[in-house]
Parts: C-alpha cells; structure tokens; sequence
C-alpha cells in the first residue's frame, strides 16, 4: 500500500514539474512572438497565422527539450517531435493533457491568432503546393533541380531531368544572363509539353555580394625545406636563389626558394662564402653559396627556414673572417617588396593583440 502511494505522488511530482516546464516553455515562444511583432505585422494577411506559426517552431528550436521529450513519451503524450505546421496547439493539447491528469482545470488563456491542427496541416500543403507543385503520385517529397550554364545549351539533358523526376527548376541568379536563363525555362517548358509533365522554376535571386575590400597585408615569408628519408636524415639540401631585387625575370622552377636581396649586397657574394642569419622563429641557420646563375647566386641549406624583410643575412668568406667592410660583418635584408614564395599566398586578417591577463 506504502509503495502504491509512494508511486503516486511521484507520478503526481513529475506531472507537476512537466506542468511548469512547459509553461514556461510556451511563454518564451510568446515573448518570440512579441520581439517580432513588427515583422509579422508586415506579412500578407493570407500568410500571418504561418509566419506566427514559424516564430514558434524558431523559438522552440532555442530549446533543449530531449529530457522533456524523454518525459512526456514515458507518461504516453505527444514529444512535440512532430510540431511543425502548429507548434502552440502541440504544446497546449500537452499541457491541457497534463492539467487533466493532474486534476487540474486549465486557467483562461489569452486569445492568440495561430493555427490549430487541422489549419495547420492545411495551411502547409496549400503554401508548399503553391511554391513548389503538387507532390507526385508516388511520393511526398519533390525534387528540385539547380540549372547549370550547359542547361541552356544542352536540351537533351533538361529533358532527363525532367523525365527522371524533376519537379522544379532552380535558376541561380547570381549566374549566367537573363538570356541564358531564358533559354533554360524555354527547354523545361518544352519538355513539359513532350512529356506531359508539371515542373515548376523557381528564380532564385542574387543577394548583395558582399566584399572585402582591400586586405591588409600579411607577413611575407619566404619558407624552404630540404628533402628527407623516411627516417628523417636530409637526402638533398633545399636550393635557394638569391637574386637582386630590382630583376622582374621569371623564377627558375629548380629553386626551392627565391630571395630578393639588394643589388649592391649581392653582387659581392661569391661561391664557397656562408651566409648566416637567424630565421622568423629565432633559429640560428646558414646558407652556402655554391654557384653563380644568370638571375644571381645559387645556396643551399639543408635545415627548414622562415625567411622575412626583417631576416638580417651576414656574409662570412671561405677563410671564417667577417666581410671585408671594415672587419664589420656586411648586413642585408630581403626586400620588403619582393619576399615572397611563389607557392602559396596568405591572406590574413588584421592582427589581433591578445589580452594578458596576469594573477594577484
């Protein structure tokens, strides 16, 4: 006997909770409905009670209501799996259901314009036969077709579609040319003829095209690696060309890198010198120049580098001693005009300084 009444009141406390769940539920959907009311003011008369009807459906879809699903089918009522067309006459046939079960009468309730089942159900069909062509006879679902430029070349193929199933055309305007489009509904409206069949074109009309204006430049990198072995041992050492950065030649394609150099600095390279510098990730790495070419002077580097404008390059001759300009080493930076790979290019966005955050 103790365990029957412990079982009811906790089905009495569970109903209860239910109660106040969707309560609270339906009145966030009415405050969706207020926040949009001057949007809904402006649909067609004929069209309110769906617009009404979709404010609802968005606004339930706010919600995480699995465990109120999972609830409402162990009591055997509706989940609100299936609201689509009337998403407030779902919610209040559960709550009314709930009331009932509870022993409860239902307080009077405003007055509200939005589809009860049967409308509901009515109202969809009407606005989806409407816009897309009555179902066919064997299914629910249509099948619509989005036209490529060939379509308005090629009549054969847009009569398969249409003998395959086709129910409506897609014309995207953001392509082609209202005579090219022309042609496309001229060869759906022909094979609609031959073959007897419906087939609605729907125009779908081109938004803003939204750009970005100009971009910021990024870094220019110039990056290279050397090619290994499986194990992970250099098997042949990138090859980098310098060259002077006023030339506007061709890149050969055997060049793994190319560096724009100043003119001055580069004319007195010679074969056998290295080349120090510390690369963009602060590594220390060295190029050794092996041979002079039309465009410049040929080096080579057998770890991966980060090269950048601010990379500064130190040339060391045969014997180790620092350049001849004085016993100081002879600087050079890649130019700022010319860095760059060849490969690939990086468009970035501004840069975004982070905020630190530091601990009492």
């Amino acid at each position: 006997m103790n365990d029957e009444i412990e079982t009811e009141n906790s089905l009495a406390s569970s109903v209860e909770r239910l109660i106040a769940s969707l309560t609270k539920l339906r009145l966030s959907l009415l405050k969706y409905e207020t926040d949009f009311r001057s949007h809904l003011l402006q649909a067609h008369p004929a069209f309110r009670k769906s617009a009404v009807n979709l404010i609802h459906y968005l606004a339930l879809r706010q919600h995480d209501i699995r465990s109120l699903q999972d609830q409402l089918a162990a009591l055997g009522l509706s989940s609100l799996g299936r609201t689509e067309a009337h998403v407030m006459s779902t919610l209040d046939a559960v709550i009314e259901a709930l009331l009932r079960m509870a022993g409860r009468q239902r307080e009077k309730v405003e007055q509200l314009s939005f589809p009860d089942f049967q409308e509901g159900r009515s109202l969809l069909k009407a606005h989806t036969d409407a816009l897309l062509g009555e179902a066919p006879a064997h299914r629910s679902v249509r099948v619509m077709v989005t036209m490529s430029t060939e379509a308005a070349e090629d009549y054969a193929m847009v009569r398969a579609l249409l003998a395959q199933g086709m129910n409506c055309m897609r014309v995207n305007c953001a392509h082609d040319t209202p005579e090219i489009w022309e042609r496309m509904i001229n060869h759906v409206r022909r094979a609609q003829r031959e073959l007897g069949l419906p087939c609605r074109v729907l125009m779908d009309l081109a938004g803003p095209k939204l750009r970005t204006g100009s971009i910021e430049p990024g870094p220019r990198v110039v990056v290279w690696h050397p090619r290994r072995d499986a194990l992970g041992h250099v098997t042949d050492a990138a090859r980098i060309l310098l060259v002077s950065a006023e030339s506007r030649g061709t890149d050969p394609p055997d060049a793994d890198a190319v560096l724009p150099v100043d003119t001055d600095w580069l004319a007195q390279v010679r074969p056998g010198e290295r080349i120090h510098f510390k690369d963009a990730r602060g590594k220390r790495r060295v190029l050794e120049v092996i041979g002079n070419s039309e465009h410049g002077r040929w080096a080579r580097c057998d770890q991966t580098a980060y090269v950048t404008p601010d990379t500064v390059l130190l040339r060391v001759d045969v014997a180790g001693e620092s350049g001849r300009e004085g016993g100081a080493s002879v600087r050079c930076r890649p130019s700022n005009a010319a860095c760059f790979c060849g490969r690939a290019i990086s468009l970035c966005l501004p840069a975004i300084n982070p905020t630190v955050v530091t601990r009492e």
